[in-house]
């Protein structure tokens, strides 16, 4: 009998022990996860550095201070002027289109008076594919597109006034004077950033 005794309690005792190395071992492991350190997150790549929905713009001349400035999508050129501190006395702001909406990489210039210049954006005129920016491009530079004259270089930009910047090359269909067989002619010559 006092043998049996012994066993229960040697049993139990071994099963305590089992248990107190088990709840052990579970703590150790719940520790051990909560210390290891969150991945190492990659650069950004230079794509990535600007935020979505987001354009940089570069504004020139007659403002405050000249330099580069982020705006959200959507923004208008009083804004990029905004934020460079407004104008100079001396800006002539009857030359830029203060409604334009700001787009990435956009220069914007602001004259000084009576300085002789077309237009309050300074565009690029060809893209690094050697095709003209449709959306940025001066009446002088649209006519350089085959198939372009002073007319329809006119119209492309009053539709970029009232509608906003093109989307996609057939946005074009919906300028006057510009079908199909024009659209054909002039699609190898431009880019619809």
């Amino acid at each position: 009998m006092n043998l049996s005794i012994s066993k229960k309690w040697l049993l139990l005792g071994v099963a305590a022990v089992g248990i107190l190395l088990f709840i052990y071992t579970l703590t150790n492991q719940a520790e051990e996860t909560e210390n290891i350190p969150p991945p190492i997150l990659k650069e950004k790549e230079e794509e990535d550095f600007k935020a979505p929905g987001f354009v940089m713009v570069d504004v020139k001349g007659a403002v405050a201070k000249e330099g580069v400035y982020e705006l959200p999508q959507g923004a208008r050129v009083i804004d990029a002027i905004a934020k460079a501190g407004g104008f100079l006395e001396k800006a002539d702001k009857a030359k830029v289109n203060l409604a334009s909406l700001a787009r990435d990489e956009m220069v914007i210039y602001v004259p000084v008076q009576g300085e002789l210049q077309e237009a309050g954006v300074v565009p690029p005129s060809v893209s690094g594919e050697g095709k003209i920016a449709i959306n940025q491009a001066t009446a002088e530079q649209l006519q350089e597109i085959p198939g372009v004259g002073p007319s329809k270089a006119a119209n492309i930009i009053r539709y970029r006034e009232e509608q906003g910047a093109f989307q996609k090359l057939e946005d074009l269909l919906e300028v006057d004077g510009i079908g199909e067989k024009s659209l054909e002619k002039m699609k190898d010559y431009i880019i619809v950033p």
